[in-house]
């Protein structure tokens, strides 16, 4: 293919042809390309929220320290190209093709036995590419989030990381890791390996005995973040700054260390300081609190309580902790505020804005439709607001819905999915 259109073209319709792959397939595939990265350093990353932006805090704290460092996330908001970042720069269109045709090549193999075409899954596929990618990059270590769950994740081929990361764990994707909190916990617990260091955060009883029996199996050491531990924190409507301190010897280079993040967001408090904990453990003696402090004091990751024009907020809340965790620091904020809302049908949309209007953050909340298959319909929204005490308009599209909020004089947030949000960027962006 000559193009990075039809290429990703071609990565949307796998699922229309695959079977269904397990891990020892994605190894399989990975070995038919030659290992590539296989002597790469790798940090992985699980958790139901936190994830994506814990990885780019840790990206660019050892990108800081000299590494040259490769990042691999998902979703991602506008182009595939998002999920494929080195040394802050994201993959090229040439790049991407060249590694595209590379792992469709190999990959395109006849299981003889069963008389049936394998293939990897779209995020197979993409997480082939990256590793593909970096092996022509040289990279000195990439940063891995997972896509889905943990144990069975494609990116959890890897035996030795250097260091493991559990964020957030909630519930959502209930269908694919289970209906308690306590199977989906055990699921982002299987990407602690053999004696390898685990940072997490402190997610509440229940999530942690299952994360710290996995632990004891598999003699990993855990370094947890407590509430406790982030002290003198204080926020505006552009910054918040906190100061991390840590009560383990492995990690007493972190203690007393002030960090100040570009954004109002509350919950980055919490990815930030799990991403310096995992970088300190990597680091060890080398890690260099001034370098951390400043490199944090620049950096953001998109789609993330993000301004994307002026008064205009986006943010991936997805779930009932996500949906917390943003009303948590849209509260603390000034002013009038509208949010617009649009969500997937497989997610806790009811819970969700539910808990918008009993935060009493917003005048006006706006329910529209997402141009997804998977959305949930604006009307079908409506019926769970009747007793909501914020004034609810419907509104058939993400357009009509941005220029229906232009006629308050408020700042307009727009959260509930992923897709909303990428919808988002792409109509500013179009825009400017």
């Amino acid at each position: 293919m000559n193009n990075i259109e039809d290429c990703e073209e071609y990565l949307l319709n796998i699922p229309k042809f695959k079977k269904k792959t397990l891990l020892s397939d994605t190894l399989k595939f990975y070995e038919l390309l030659g290992s590539p990265g296989r002597d790469i350093k790798k940090i992985h990353i699980a958790g139901t929220n936190g994830k994506g932006s814990t990885c780019y805090y840790i990206s660019r704290i050892l990108e800081a320290h000299g590494f040259k460092t490769g990042l691999f996330t998902s979703p991602h908001l506008v182009s595939m190209k998002e999920r494929f970042v080195f040394c802050g720069e994201m993959i090229t269109d040439e790049e991407f093709v060249e590694v595209f045709e590379k792992v469709k090549t190999r990959c395109e193999l006849f299981d003889d036995e069963e008389k049936i075409k394998m293939h990897p899954s779209f995020f197979e596929f993409l997480f082939l590419m990256f590793m593909e990618w970096m092996e022509s990059k040289k990279a000195d270590l990439v940063v891995l989030e997972t896509g889905l769950g943990g144990m069975l994740d494609a990116t959890n081929i890897f035996a030795n990381p250097s260091v493991t990361v559990i964020t957030s764990v909630g519930m959502d994707h209930t269908k694919e890791l289970g209906s308690t909190i306590e199977s989906i916990a055990s699921q982002k617990a299987g990407i602690i390996k053999e004696n390898v260091p685990l940072v997490v955060w402190d997610n509440g009883d229940a999530v942690n005995s299952v994360i710290k029996e996995k632990a004891e199996e598999k003699h990993a050491d855990v370094f947890m973040l407590k509430e406790e531990d982030i002290g003198n924190f204080v926020c505006d409507e552009k910054h918040i700054a906190f100061s991390l301190n840590t009560r383990y010897d492995e990690l007493k280079l972190v203690r007393n260390l002030s960090v100040n993040l570009p954004t109002p967001a509350l919950y980055q408090r919490i990815n930030a300081s799990l991403a310096v904990m995992a970088a300190a453990l990597f680091l060890k003696s080398d890690f260099d609190k001034d370098k951390t402090c400043e490199v944090l004091s620049r950096g953001y990751f998109h789609g993330r309580f993000e301004e994307i024009a002026r008064g205009f907020f986006v943010d991936g809340a997805h779930n009932e902790d996500a949906m917390h965790k943003l009303l948590e620091s849209v509260k603390t904020l000034k002013g009038k505020k509208v949010i617009i809302f649009g969500a997937c049908k497989d997610k806790d949309y009811e819970k969700m804005l539910h808990l918008i209007d009993e935060s009493g953050s917003f005048d006006t909340v706006i329910l529209t439709n997402i141009d997804s298959a998977r959305a949930v319909d604006s009307k079908t929204m409506l019926e769970c607001t009747k007793d909501f005490k914020s004034e609810v308009i419907t509104t058939d599209s993400l357009r009509e819905a941005i220029d229906i909020s232009k006629t308050f004089d408020s700042a307009v947030y727009i959260a509930g999915s992923l897709y909303l949000v990428g919808e988002a960027v792409s109509i500013f962006k179009n825009k400017q």
